[in-house]
This record gives structure tokens, sequence and C-alpha cells, in this order.
């Protein structure tokens, strides 16, 4: 129990004794985090019978180490396209590879290219842990889609046979 003995917790209203109905409870391994556990009568609030009770632990937290990822969602795929095939025609054009040391000069300059374009196109993103990683533009796109056909088909919802109910319903089912 981390709470020290004899403390009051509670004040009866009808009475004004003062009581200990409510405890702090730690494990062996949890008391030496706490610095101070004590009540403050002075902080209770107006018509309550129960004194708060301020714990302060000391708790050795892990920093989170934000990583920077590649958003590749966000590419423009044709830029991305045009440019790659910009720095690959500055590399010595595709030949028969006769040893290791042409195979490891031809990778190296492939990978150069590539992690070039990458690094020049493809934005940088810290990713937020309450993001859906799986969502994507088109997600997005048919979303909205599916919104604009809802918007339409509750204007026109007096009249039962209109084609834009069925397509409203056709989206809203894929």
């Amino acid at each position: 129990q981390a709470l020290p003995k004899d403390k009051p917790t509670l004040q009866s209203m009808s009475t004004q004794n003062w009581t200990r109905p409510d405890n702090v409870f730690c494990t062996d391994n949890t008391l030496d985090s706490y610095i101070i556990c004590d009540t403050a009568p002075s902080l209770r609030a107006p018509k309550t019978d129960h004194v708060p009770i301020l714990s302060t632990l000391d708790l050795d937290l892990p920093q989170a180490t934000s990583t920077i990822n590649l958003n590749y969602r966000e590419v423009d795929w044709k830029k991305f396209s045009t440019r790659l095939n910009v720095r690959l025609s500055e590399i010595p054009p595709p030949q028969p590879i006769t040893d290791l040391e042409e195979f490891s000069h031809a990778a190296k300059n492939l990978a150069t290219a590539l992690h070039d374009v990458i690094e020049e196109l493809v934005p940088k993103s810290k990713p937020n842990p309450h993001t859906k990683r799986w969502w994507t533009k088109e997600i997005s796109q048919m979303l909205e889609r599916k919104h604009e056909l809802s918007g339409q088909s509750y204007k026109l919802r007096a009249i039962h046979d209109h084609p834009s109910h069925e397509e409203h319903q056709k989206i809203r089912n894929r």
C-alpha cells in the first residue's frame, strides 16, 4: 500500500467524521517508483466527500524513436519514371556481362540511379501511430465518390426508380 497509514480519504457529509475507505495498492516492484503518495484535502471540490489522492511516480520511459519513412503513396509516378529514364540514360547502356566486376559495376550504377531519384522525388513522412497504413489515395477517391452519390440519392429520394439510387447502392456495397 503506497498511501501512508492514518491518512483519511473521506469526510462523511452527515457526521463530518474522517475515514479511510480509499487505498492505493501496488506491488513490491512498483512501490519503489512512488516519490510521493499523499492526500490533498485543500483540493477537495465543493459538495464532495472524497479527498483527492496525489501520486508522483518516477518511471523510466524509453524514448520513442521516430523513423522517417518514404511516402510512396504521394509520388508522382509519371515524373518519377521520366526522371529515372533520364538518370538511366546517363549510365553506360546495357551490354552482356562477362565477369563479376562488370556485374558489380552495372548493379552499382542501377542502384545509384534508383536511389538518387527516390531521394529526389519520394516525399518523406513521419508516420502517425494512429494512421491507417493501408489507406490509399484510391480509397479516398472512392469514398468521395460514394459521398457524392449518397447526396444525389438523398436529393432524389422521392423518385424511387431513379438510376442514382442503384449507382449509389453499387458503389456502397463494393
